[in-house]
């Protein structure tokens, strides 16, 4: 090999052999191949290494950002179910309310208690009207509110189950107002009997006459106590069986704002009552300066 080619190994990064043998150019070409496969290998494994390194950067990213959208949903979904919890405490506070001021007649005894059960005095006379038993105030009243906001409400979600459910409940109750009816229209066709003006209060004392009117006003007063439980019995059964949580919440707030609306009203009547608006001056008849 001469001075030149040893010259051009060297320059091509070959060395020459120490073992004094000459190398024929198949040897060389094998040889530089080598070299560049290896070179190419390390180089790939170099770029694996580093796409690696960037796989894992890119993948701990994207966790990140799939565990902080799962911390966010989690969150609102404990948020909603407070606020659903909270709800079914307001809904079971609201029927315990219904349930005191429906029940509160059972402690009623005296005759004064029993009359103020008749006709309160602390109600104006159209909201009395309106709302009691005499002006028609049935429990299928509230059954008629839950057919209407079933019909004009599109969110509140009536099935087709709870629609059977609903006239069943409805026929039963008809049957247990029409018992009330019956009861309550005895008594108003009897009770001229116990009043003191009558035949038979004359004929008797005043021990025995006093004994016929608290007779009288005690069966009153288990008759409107039963209504009254008939009512809460009815609102029970639509708040706890018949209808979803949503659905009771939006009962609840529809019946609230008719019982007030009957009460503003009743209250603007009795002020109008007692306290007549002062006629408006006609238009014109202002002084001049």
């Amino acid at each position: 090999m001469t001075t030149m080619e040893v010259a051009r190994l060297e320059e091509n990064g070959f060395e020459e052999p120490n073992n004094g043998e000459e190398l024929s150019w198949d040897d060389l070409e094998r040889e530089a191949a080598s070299n560049i496969s290896s070179k190419r290998s390390q180089a790939g494994r170099s770029h694996q290494q580093e796409s690696f390194r960037k796989g894992d950067e890119l993948s701990g990213d994207l966790y990140e950002l799939w565990r902080q959208e799962q911390n966010s949903i989690a969150a609102r979904l404990d948020k909603e179910l407070k606020s659903r919890w909270e709800l079914d405490e307001l809904i079971e506070e609201q029927l315990s309310r219904y349930q005191s001021h429906y029940y509160k007649s059972m402690v009623s005894t005296s005759l004064k208690d029993v009359s103020n059960l008749i006709l309160p005095t602390w109600l104006p006379p159209h909201e009395l009207a309106a709302v009691a038993w005499l002006g028609d105030w049935r429990p299928t009243s509230i059954l008629d509110l839950v057919r209407i906001l079933a019909a004009q409400n599109p969110s509140f979600s009536l099935s087709e189950s709870s629609e059977r459910v609903l006239s069943q409940i409805l026929r039963e109750i008809r049957i247990e107002e029409a018992v009330i009816d019956e009861e309550y229209a005895e008594i108003q066709a009897t009770c001229v009997l116990h009043l003191p003006f009558s035949p038979l209060c004359n004929t008797r004392s005043h021990e025995e006459a006093l004994r016929s009117v608290q007779e009288l006003f005690g069966n009153i007063h288990k008759v409107i106590s039963k209504a009254q439980r008939l009512r809460y019995k009815v609102l029970e059964l639509v708040m706890k069986k018949l209808l979803n949580q949503t659905d009771t919440a939006e009962f609840v707030v529809a019946l609230a704002g008719i019982q007030d609306a009957i009460h503003q009203f009743g209250e603007q009547k009795k002020l109008r009552k007692y306290y007549p608006a002062v006629p408006s001056p006609l238009k014109g008849s202002g002084s001049s300066s």
